[in-house]
């Protein structure tokens, strides 16, 4: 489909602030010139998108971190994350708690495309959200597209502006209306990420203090992308209004029950990492973060992990809320790794998780109902080709 610079429309926000104009060209050739809109707007880029797996444009690297993180001859661990628009303002405040590279998937569609705009505008006008953190974005593409558009974004003049109207740019975010790639947003996240140290997280956790520096010795020391080995991250949730960001604080949390391990009366198989009195012992008898082997505990489990570059990566025909990353921590254990618990470090989500929200039970529902057997047949095929003396090491895969 060919669409000629005269048809082109703007596609503006109730506020008439921040536009993208999202045109599909078959011809490099084309050109788009638009005068700014009295006087605030303005074209800032046009952005190449490439294919992946025949249903998604992606882009790598929309925005790009100014900073390294390696000035100490170590490998900086990477945060990635993922989301769609109604995480921005979680994400814009990601640089506040993680000192190291932060590699963000964006996920789109044309009712939520404005948000490129607005994370355009926050990577020029935040220094520390720009000095950190690389952005990518992918979208679905309809079933008659046969190539990617070249997406064009807008924004403010100045930043002054754009600060006045932050607020109110993020009340009107709207989330893409389809079912969110989970799978292949982490992927894009660690694909698109600058350093080979990965962390896969979601948005809405919150490291603990210094995490980045403390973890960056260990994990340059055991993790190289050939000996097989992930490093296991604890994880809590709380009702507190401070967030516990040390151990002194999460250990008078846990005491004083208003902090509990991670979805404690909600799924806690799949997040369960035992022998909590003794991780803290071994986190309060060195001030040097460390590293420990813990089993694997079966195909539920969904830890969260740090890896390499070249491990395993996310099985993207996995759908969402159906056992998506159970499905890479098994795959790990079916390949030989190993999962290292760290000490000292962790994270802490805002709010106790008691029952899945209505939208998330439909999701879940649905995509079991026609996903479930077509999936877990397809994955066990692959898995016990690829790696066939491990079953006993790991028991099946289960949905």
């Amino acid at each position: 489909m060919r669409i000629y610079a005269s048809k082109l429309k703007l596609l503006t926000l109730p506020l008439a602030l921040i536009i993208l104009t999202w045109h599909l060209y078959n011809s490099k050739d084309s050109q788009l010139t638009i005068k700014s809109l009295d006087g605030i707007l303005y074209i800032q880029r046009n952005v190449s998108t490439e294919m992946h797996d025949e249903q998604f444009c992606v882009c790598y690297q929309f925005l790009e971190a100014t900073e390294t993180f390696r000035e100490d001859g170590l490998e900086p661990i990477t945060l990635a994350v993922h989301g769609s628009p109604e995480v921005l303002g979680e994400i814009e405040n990601k640089p506040f708690n993680w000192d190291g590279p932060i590699s963000f998937g964006l996920f789109i569609d044309f009712h939520s495309q404005h948000a490129l705009n607005y994370i355009s505008m926050l990577h020029k006008c935040h220094a520390d959200f720009r000095r950190k953190t690389t952005v990518h974005f992918a979208f679905r593409i309809s079933p008659s597209q046969t190539e990617c558009p070249v997406i064009y974004t807008s924004g403010y003049k100045d930043c002054v502006t754009f600060f006045q109207k932050n607020t109110e740019l993020l009340e009107e975010m709207e989330d893409p209306f389809q079912i969110y790639p989970i799978n292949l947003m982490r992927n894009i996240a660690r694909r698109g990420a600058k350093s080979d140290l990965h962390l896969i997280v979601d948005t809405d956790m919150v490291m603990s203090t210094n995490f980045a520096k403390m973890v960056k010795p260990v994990a340059n020391r055991m993790i190289d992308g050939m000996n097989k080995q992930v490093l296991v991250v604890r994880r809590f949730e709380t009702n507190e209004t401070e967030l516990p960001l040390n151990l002194d604080e999460l250990e008078q949390g846990l005491l004083n029950e208003n902090t509990f391990e991670f979805h404690h009366s909600f799924f806690f198989v799949g997040h369960q990492i035992p022998n909590l009195s003794e991780w803290f012992e071994n986190s309060y008898a060195s001030e040097e973060t460390t590293a420990w082997e813990i089993p694997y505990t079966g195909s539920d489990w969904e830890v969260q992990i740090i890896l390499h570059r070249n491990d395993p990566y996310n099985i993207e025909y996995f759908p969402s809320r159906v056992r998506d990353m159970q499905s890479l921590i098994y795959k790990l254990c079916r390949a030989n790794y190993t999962f290292n618990l760290l000490s000292h470090v962790f994270n802490v989500h805002k709010g106790i998780k008691e029952d899945d929200t209505m939208y998330s039970k439909v999701v879940t529902a649905h995509t079991k109902q026609f996903w479930k057997m077509r999936t877990l047949s397809r994955y066990t095929a692959e898995i016990d080709k690829q790696y066939p003396d491990t079953t006993t090491r790991c028991g099946p895969f289960t949905i």
